[in-house]
C-alpha cells in the first residue's frame, strides 16, 4: 500500500474582501454539522444576514491580520505541510503529505482526488483541531468519507480524533508558553478556547452524562469525545507539564454569537470577573487553535484586550499560537509517525 497524510482544517477566505468572505461563508454557513438547524433557517441566515451584512464587516477585520503571502491559517498550513513532507523524505519513507480544507482551497474532495490519482491508498487523516467536536472533526471526517466513497477502490482510512492527549502536542505548547510568559510581568494566565453551543456538545453525549459542570473534570469512557472536557484536559496537561499551581490559571470560552446557550464561562464575563478580584496583569493562551487567525489576533488581541484594559487592566499579553514554531512542526511529524504503527 502507498501512504499519505492528509492534514485537515476548516479553511480561510482567499482574500480579505467582501467577495472573499462571501465565497468562504457560502460553504461555511451551509454545513449542517456547524449549523444544526432547519435547512430553510440555515438558508435564510446565510443569504439574508451573513452574506450581505457580516461578510463586508468581517472582511475589514481580516485585512488587519493578513500576511504578505495570505491568510495566517493558509500560510502556516502550507509551511506545516512542507515541513512534515520534508521530515518524511529525510527518513526515506515514501509518504505524501497534503492539506485539505473544508470551506476553501485546497478542498478536501480535491485533495482526495489527487491522492487517488497518485495511487495513495492508505491515508492517515489528521485534523488540525486539538479537541474533538462534531462541528469540526466530525464534519471533515464526513467530507473525507464522502470523497473516499467515490474511489474505484476504497482507500484504507485511519482517523485521528484529537491531539489534546498527544505528548508531542503538549510538549509543543509548553515549550511555546515557556518562551512567552514571565510571571514577573503577568500574574494570571487565561486559557481561552473557541466556544460551542451547548446543543453541539449534547450531540456528542451518547452516554447522556453531560451537565456542563463536574462531568468535564476528568476524561472517561462516557465523555471521551466531549469538546468541553477535552479543553479542560488540555489545560490540565499543559499546566502539569509547566508545574503551575491552580491559582495561576483559569479557563474560558470565546466567540459566541446568537441567542442560544454556549459553553461557559464566557471569556468577556470571565475577564470582568478577574478584574473584580484585582487581577490586572494577564496573559491569554489559545490551545484550541494551532495557528493564529481572526479569532486569536483580532478577537482576543484587539477586542478583548480593549475590554480588559478599559476595565482597569494593566497588562494583556496574547501568547502567539503554535504557527510555524519548529517544536509544533516536529510534533505533527511525530504524531503522524506514531499513528502508522
Amino acid at each position: 500500500m502507498s501512504k499519505a497524510v492528509l492534514l485537515l482544517n476548516l479553511g480561510t477566505p482567499a482574500e480579505p474582501s467582501a467577495k472573499g468572505l462571501r465565497d468562504f461563508y457560502k460553504y461555511f454557513f451551509s454545513d449542517p454539522y456547524v449549523f444544526d438547524m432547519n435547512p430553510l433557517g440555515r438558508w435564510l441566515l446565510r443569504n439574508l444576514i451573513i452574506l450581505p451584512f457580516r461578510a463586508p464587516k468581517t472582511a475589514k477585520d481580516y485585512a488587519t491580520i493578513w500576511m504578505e503571502k495570505g491568510s495566517p491559517l493558509k500560510v502556516y498550513a502550507d509551511r506545516l505541510k512542507a515541513s512534515v513532507q520534508s521530515a518524511y523524505e529525510e527518513t526515506g519513507e515514501d509518504v505524501l503529505v497534503l492539506n485539505g480544507m473544508a470551506y476553501s482551497e485546497p478542498f478536501i474532495a480535491k485533495a482526495m482526488e489527487q491522492l487517488e490519482s497518485q495511487g495513495r491508498d492508505e491515508i492517515l487523516v489528521l485534523p488540525l483541531f486539538p479537541q474533538y467536536s462534531t462541528a469540526t472533526t466530525a464534519s471533515v471526517f464526513h467530507a473525507v468519507e464522502q470523497a473516499a466513497g467515490k474511489w474505484k477502490t476504497r482507500p484504507r482510512l485511519k482517523f485521528i480524533n484529537d491531539l489534546y492527549s498527544e505528548l508531542a502536542f503538549i510538549r509543543a505548547w509548553t515549550s511555546l508558553i515557556s518562551q512567552h510568559i514571565d510571571f514577573d510581568k503577568v500574574e494570571h494566565v487565561v486559557f481561552s478556547y473557541h466556544g460551542l453551543p451547548e446543543s453541539n456538545i449534547k450531540k456528542a453525549d451518547s452516554a447522556g452524562v453531560c451537565n456542563f459542570g463536574d462531568c468535564c473534570a476528568e476524561i472517561n469512557v462516557n465523555n471521551r469525545l466531549c469538546y468541553r472536557a477535552q479543553c479542560i484536559a488540555t489545560t490540565k496537561k499543559i499546566v502539569k507539564a509547566l508545574d503551575w499551581q491552580d491559582d495561576r490559571y483559569s479557563i474560558a470560552f470565546q466567540s459566541r454569537f446568537g441567542r442560544q446557550a454556549w459553553i461557559q464561562p464566557y471569556l468577556d464575563e470571565h475577564l470582568n470577573a478577574l478584574l473584580e478580584t484585582g487581577v490586572k496583569r494577564i496573559a491569554v493562551v489559545t490551545p484550541s487553535f494551532v495557528s493564529d487567525c481572526l479569532e486569536t489576533i483580532h478577537e482576543i488581541g484587539i477586542e478583548y484586550k480593549e475590554q480588559f484594559m478599559q476595565g482597569g487592566g494593566e497588562v494583556f499579553k496574547l501568547v502567539p499560537n503554535l504557527n510555524d514554531d519548529p517544536s509544533w512542526f516536529s510534533s505533527v511529524f511525530e504524531i503522524s509517525e506514531r499513528h502508522w504503527s
